[in-house]
């Protein structure tokens, strides 16, 4: 059982990345400050310090938290025991669903996955970013290449496959995120799955 310090502490890490994605999204990544943040979060600075080193472990614990709450939700679409149409399309569903429900998310992502910053900041952002991502295209990989051996799929190399899918509905993802009427995200997990599946070329 939890104590209530626990309760506490835990809602307090909460509030505190939170507030930290929602400045990350206004500011950029090289531009928020820890007493950005503090404020943000409604807490003086040094609470911040109770719990994260610096600036730049906050910045890479809040993504690590953020990014298994995304996998997990990606991963159990893909363990569906499903065909691999309907894997493919949840996963793609839960992650442009996971992207409008936590906006400030994906400036954090694109700032770790295109670190901004000195060199020295740029590695440790990438050391936290580069190990999550190859995870997840290595999970998608082995699903492409279990729809291959099943002749759901036609035989490709699944590594460079993975990583079209996801860089694919990445960029979807981004432009929706900067408009103002995004238009209805079952449209555009269609358009996903249809270039997944079929293709561009017109067929006879």
């Amino acid at each position: 059982m939890k104590t209530k310090e626990d309760v506490v502490q835990e809602f307090r890490i909460q509030s505190i990345q939170d507030a930290t994605m929602r400045v990350i999204a206004r500011k950029g990544m090289s531009a928020a400050t820890m007493q950005e943040i503090a404020d943000e979060a409604g807490v003086a600075k040094g609470t911040i310090y109770l719990y994260f080193r610096d600036r730049d472990e906050l910045v890479e614990k809040t993504f690590d938290t953020a990014i298994r709450h995304l996998m997990a939700r990606i991963d159990a679409a893909l363990e569906m025991n499903v065909g691999f149409e309907e894997k493919i399309r949840a996963a793609m569903a839960a992650k442009v669903a996971f992207f409008s429900e936590n906006r400030e998310f994906f400036r954090l992502y694109i700032s770790l996955r295109i670190p901004e910053g000195t060199p020295e900041r740029q590695r440790r952002q990438k050391k936290t970013c580069q190990p999550q991502y190859r995870t997840s295209a290595q999970k998608l990989a082995t699903v492409l290449e279990q729809a291959m051996e099943a002749g759901e799929i036609r035989r490709l190399d699944p590594w460079k496959l993975a990583m079209f899918i996801i860089e694919g509905s990445t960029a979807i993802i981004l432009e929706r995120l900067t408009q103002d009427s995004p238009g209805e995200e079952a449209a555009d997990v269609d358009l996903i799955v249809s270039m997944i599946l079929d293709g561009v070329r017109k067929r006879s």
